[in-house]
């Protein structure tokens, strides 16, 4: 058995005993953060039980695929175990300073000559 055939398993007997089965794929958002569930207004379903005590179940259809990480400074995706982005300003970060560092030993000197 698989994780698919299980969660459509669940469903059939959901659907089977009277309880509503939704089935949609759930998104990141990207830069904006969150999750999408589809386009269904997942409250409608929820109203229509106010009031009572429900069981959410929520099973993959298959395995899923790697979400990349959000880089929690600029927020840009990325997979990995740094933000290329932040590693990328940080390295042109330091080759400005030590350009200006250079300039400054340098200018030091000729004015220590002079």
């Amino acid at each position: 058995m698989t994780i698919g055939y299980d969660a459509e398993q669940l469903a059939s007997t959901a659907r089977a005993i009277g309880a509503q089965v939704i089935r949609v794929p759930v998104r990141y958002r990207g830069r904006e953060g969150g999750l999408d569930v589809g386009d269904v207004d997942i409250e409608r379903p929820l109203c229509e039980l106010k009031d009572q005590e429900v069981l959410v179940i929520v099973a993959p259809l298959r395995p899923a695929q790697k979400v990349p990480t959000i880089c929690g400074l600029c927020v840009t995706p990325y997979e990995g175990g740094e933000c290329p982005a932040c590693k990328a300003e940080r390295e042109e970060a330091k080759r400005v300073v030590e350009e200006r560092l250079l300039f400054d030993q340098e200018f030091s000197a000729l004015l220590s000559e002079g």
